[in-house]
């Protein structure tokens, strides 16, 4: 074959490929329009093409997800048709994860929700895979919902929002989604908040608030449906968890109780450490009801017995915890400081408040030891162990309390075993 004859072969082929490009590019989908796909680059930044010149020309897909083999998806650039129209980027993808959709401001439910591919509804914000904002688009009202696990109180045009307000809903439902203020502490976060934290909040001790105090009270600063306890401070005297647990106002506890929205005894709820079962009304100072009331005039024992819970016999005035029955059987202590020293056996046994034998009030030595069956002397009074009142009687002389500093006879005087002769 002649030189000229390969030659006129040549350009024929050059002229079909130069046509059969120019005619890709007026007519089908450009390349660059297509996924960018490259080894290393920034995910989902689609190359942009611009279709030549001529033609009507179909749009390039530039702005359709770009992907990469190591890039996470973002949006899709912007991509211009030979005509000159502007498509929209949509999301872009990538191979080694994708980013997903950030749940936007006020979504309620659980983030990884939001853009997952399912209509979730009652989560503050009408979620973008559901078709509308109607209740009829509803796919789930998962657990972190408006209505846990149902979608029936959805709101017929507002999927975002129920009708009712959850079962989480500790305040008055009026204050739920009033449109009027954003109320915190209520249990669930509500709807008239511009954000869940507690710079959001406009009132914090409405009445079912788990904050008695007002803003910011106890609120949590990251989730204003709830409160964060603090530590209950030193002075603090009853169980530290009580302290501000955003249940009930706990007096008689040596400082007040944040729980508390007065400082009044009628605020008082649960008075633990107060003795009456935890019951307020006669255990706590009226007039100062971070302290416990004092015993009954006449009460002999110490304060600690009278709010004990035990019944305490023998102190001169009937232990409430004896539950209004005197006979000594129900007795469960018999202080010493009591009359009977500690000995059952000198209580009444028909008014366990008294005693059948009395320690003297002069009685010096240990109160225990007064009439214990061993003779005490120079005590201050005769001890009835002592069968007579001489000091060959005595059997201990210089216990504590005596006025004899050594052993029988020690200084005891002769014919007076309750004092001694210096």
């Amino acid at each position: 074959m002649s030189g000229r004859t390969l030659a006129l072969i040549g350009l024929s082929v050059a002229a079909w490929l130069g046509c059969s490009s120019d005619h890709a590019v007026q007519s089908g989908p450009s390349n660059a329009g297509r996924p960018g796909q490259t080894t290393g680059g920034a995910a989902g930044a689609g190359t942009t093409g611009a279709g030549r010149a001529g033609g009507g020309g179909f749009a390039t897909d530039a702005g359709r997800s770009g992907s990469s083999a190591a890039g996470a998806g973002g949006r899709g650039t912007a991509g211009m048709n030979a005509g000159g129209a502007l498509l929209a980027g949509r999301g872009g993808s990538s191979s080694s994860g994708s980013a997903g959709t950030l749940a936007p401001q006020g979504w309620t439910c659980d983030p990884a929700t939001y853009g997952d591919g399912t209509c979730n509804c009652g989560c503050g914000v009408v979620d973008g895979d559901c078709a509308d904002a109607k209740a009829s688009a509803c796919e789930v009202c998962d657990e972190t919902s408006c209505w846990p696990l149902h979608c029936d109180k959805v709101e017929p045009d507002d999927n975002a929002h129920c009708s009712a307000p959850p079962p989480a809903w500790n305040c008055s439902p009026r204050l739920y989604r009033d449109g009027v203020r954003c109320d915190c502490g209520c249990g669930t976060l509500d709807p008239d908040c511009a954000s869940s934290g507690a710079t959001a909040c406009d009132k914090c001790d409405s009445p079912g608030s788990c904050s008695a105090q007002p803003c910011p009270g106890t609120i949590d600063v990251d989730a204003n449906g709830r409160c964060a306890q603090p530590a209950a401070p030193p002075e603090w005297t009853c169980p530290a968890n009580a302290y501000a647990d955003g249940l009930e106002c706990d007096c008689g506890c040596g400082v007040p109780d944040l729980d508390c929205r007065t400082s009044d005894f009628d605020s008082c709820v649960r008075c633990l450490t107060c003795g009456g079962h935890g019951m307020c009304v006669g255990t706590v100072d009226p007039e100062d009801p971070t302290e416990c009331a004092p015993p009954p005039s006449g009460w002999t024992c110490s304060d600690a017995a009278w709010r004990d819970a035990i019944c305490d016999c023998g102190c001169g005035v009937a232990d409430v915890y004896c539950q209004g029955i005197e006979l000594s059987y129900v007795c469960g202590n018999f202080p010493v400081e009591g009359c009977s020293a500690g000995d059952k056996s000198h209580i009444d046994p028909n008014h366990n408040e008294l005693c059948l034998i009395d320690v003297p009030s002069e009685w010096t030595c240990d109160r225990s030891f007064y009439y214990d069956g061993f003779c005490d002397c120079g005590c201050g009074a005769v001890d009835l162990d002592c069968a007579l009142d001489d000091v060959s009687a005595c059997e201990q002389c210089d216990g504590d309390g005596s006025c004899s500093p050594t052993a029988c006879p020690g200084t005891i005087a002769a014919a007076d075993t309750a004092h001694c002769t210096n």
